[in-house]
């Protein structure tokens, strides 16, 4: 059932859509997939590929415009992405209200929006276009490996590696969140064909070895439990590891980002942050981002400030590094409440959505990506493309599994 419905469009457009059979094609999706994993994941323009760059963009563009067409003539929108519409639209709207990237604000809405209404459009046939976004996703994964291999000088010469000339992201510790779901999509496709097993090795060991070799210890690390959790053989044990590495992701977000109080004291902690994770016990002056971030956003707690860019952060936040290395801060400073709110509740609206398949071991291996991906957004503010369409897997399930679609979807 669809929140509300859309006035159709002239019969003649209606015709062309019929002729065509646009539901039934697989190349269209996929050019659209394609190009708009490259433009989330690959930082193009930092790496002087502009015209790679520009041609990409305008890609995401003219398939957002198609898209919204079709949309439109189909007539309606799911509850859960009338959540997406109004998170992105809000954002919007309070980074011209704060006079903030306008530009880059209108950009990554594009790419938001664009998304879900490929998943929307096409969700019947969610096992092809889960393979779309395998293929694009793996993609990226190994060029990113080739790159990094063959430019040493970024991360083994320079002690203090340097934060530009990295491909996915245009920095090291924005890898992890790209990777991670590159690995998930994959292993997803294995439900449609096992050859994507080969598939799954490869990007994984390309991900692992990407990750040792530029020293990303917070995205290396949680990939690896990721790893091991794929292989562990009991549904009970692989429930409770959701549950208890959700309940670490909640306490450290409460008790230590959101507190003025250091770990200093507690000697298990500074084992795992020293020793394991090969961090200093402020996670390399994250503490005072994190209270940085947390002095500016009770300054305009209600609607944030919009979405800002690396000079509004250096002029108003510590200068030790750009932005609060935090997601959930990310989306306070970027919308306060209002977007914060938004977003727990399209996150409570995907669990819903898998829940009823909890016990299945794809659900569970998905679920745990999912707390995954945020445990590792403890430490760094990924895009807002990435994080929605990890959270849109879980909301996606029931398509993906082929099984009954409950009421709504």
């Amino acid at each position: 059932m669809s929140l509300f419905a859309i006035r159709p469009l002239p019969r003649f457009f209606g015709r062309i859509s019929t002729k065509v059979a646009l539901k039934d094609m697989t190349l269209l999706p996929f050019c659209m997939i394609f190009a708009l994993v490259i433009n989330v994941c690959m930082s193009l323009s930092n790496l002087e590929f502009m015209a790679l760059s520009y041609a990409v963009q305008a890609v995401v563009l003219a398939s957002f415009l198609f898209m919204t067409y079709l949309m439109i003539h189909e007539g309606g929108m799911s509850r859960y992405g009338f959540l997406f519409f109004l998170f992105m639209f809000l954002m919007v709207c309070f980074t011209i209200l704060n006079a903030t990237d306008i530009k880059n604000g209108l950009y990554t809405t594009i790419a938001v929006w664009l998304m879900m209404l490929i998943l929307r459009y096409w969700r019947h046939r969610m096992g092809m276009l889960l393979q779309c976004f395998a293929i694009a996703l793996s993609f990226c994964a190994y060029v990113n490996f080739l790159h990094v291999l063959t430019n040493p000088l970024m991360w083994l010469v320079d002690e203090n590696k340097s934060p530009t000339g990295y491909l996915l992201g245009g920095n090291y510790n924005q890898m992890g969140c790209r990777l991670i779901i590159a690995i998930i999509t994959s292993i997803l496709c294995l439900r449609y064909h096992r050859l994507w097993m080969v598939n799954v090795i490869g990007v994984s060991v390309a991900v692992v070895a990407t990750l040792a070799m530029v020293g990303s210890m917070t995205s290396l690390s949680m990939i690896a439990v990721f790893l091991l959790y794929c292989v562990v053989p009991s549904r009970r044990l692989r429930r409770w590891g959701i549950y208890g590495l959700f309940a670490g992701f909640l306490i450290f977000q409460i008790f230590v980002v959101f507190s003025e109080h250091g770990l200093e004291n507690n000697e298990m902690a500074v084992y795992i942050v020293e020793d394991v994770l090969k961090k200093d016990i402020t996670f390399t002056n994250r503490t005072h981002m994190w209270d940085s971030a947390l002095r500016i956003i009770v300054k305009s707690p209600l609607y944030g400030y919009g979405y800002v860019d690396g000079d509004w952060f250096k002029s108003y936040m510590t200068s030790w590094a750009t932005g609060p290395h935090n997601f959930v801060l990310y989306v306070l400073v970027t919308g306060g409440i209002v977007l914060m709110a938004l977003y727990v509740m399209i996150c409570l609206m995907a669990y819903k959505a898998i829940h009823p398949f909890r016990d299945e071991r794809l659900a569970q291996t998905t679920l745990f990506c999912v707390v995954t991906l945020m445990f590792m957004a403890l430490m760094e503010a990924y895009p807002f493309p990435v994080m929605f369409y990890a959270i849109s897997l879980l909301y996606y399930y029931p398509y993906i599994s082929c099984r009954k679609i409950p009421t709504g979807q």
